[in-house]
């Protein structure tokens, strides 16, 4: 049974506008401020966490960091609870691998809580066989997006699902490349 692995945040769900709006907000309290378009490089295939890391605004005041991440959690949350657009081409390509008899498989950079909540919110928390987030076990020194992807390999890996039969519909060419080797094939997202 061949595999389709969408990313949740900007291929399934167009969280990258509530993430970069949650962000901003929370960076403002702390009088920080970054240009929308560094955002939208820094985000896609990271957590909260990692971005803030990636920005040298905190280097010298760990305390201001954390006090980001704390408010953009809570931001990001309120705005989750009110539901995120569906993005049709992922939709499309959710059914059509669906149809096909496909093991449906989502990478988010978004934590568990969020992704459930907007799952549940549109229904499709029932259509979709395995969901790999960003808080999910294993955690280590590596970035997010690469121990999603090395965890979804083991997993179809034991699943005896080959390379040959894997496919990913992900959010920008820079977290389709880091499948690496994961996936025979994929393709990225256009932005509506």
């Amino acid at each position: 049974m061949p595999a389709t692995i969408i990313a949740f945040d900007g291929a399934l769900f167009d969280t990258l506008p509530a993430r970069r709006a949650a962000l901003q907000d929370a960076l403002q309290a702390e009088g920080a401020r970054v240009e929308d378009s560094a955002l939208d490089l820094l985000l896609p295939g990271r957590t909260f966490g990692e971005v803030v890391s990636a920005l040298d605004a905190f280097t010298h005041d760990p305390t201001s960091a954390d006090l980001v991440l704390l408010r953009v959690q809570r931001l990001y949350a309120a705005i989750v609870a009110h539901g995120v657009r569906l993005m049709p081409d992922g939709m499309n390509v959710l059914r059509d691998a669906q149809r096909a008899g496909h093991r449906i498989i989502l990478r988010a950079d978004s934590d568990r809580r969020h992704v459930e909540a907007l799952l549940t919110l549109s229904g499709l928390e029932t259509g979709v066989n395995v969901v790999r987030c960003a808080d999910d076990p294993p955690r280590g020194p590596a970035p997010s997006l690469t121990r999603s992807w090395e965890v979804i390999h083991e997993r179809l890996t034991r699943f005896a699902i080959p390379v040959v039969e894997r496919f990913a519909y992900e959010a920008t060419e820079r977290t389709l490349a880091a499948a690496g080797e994961v996936v025979l094939s994929g393709t990225v997202a256009t932005p509506h």
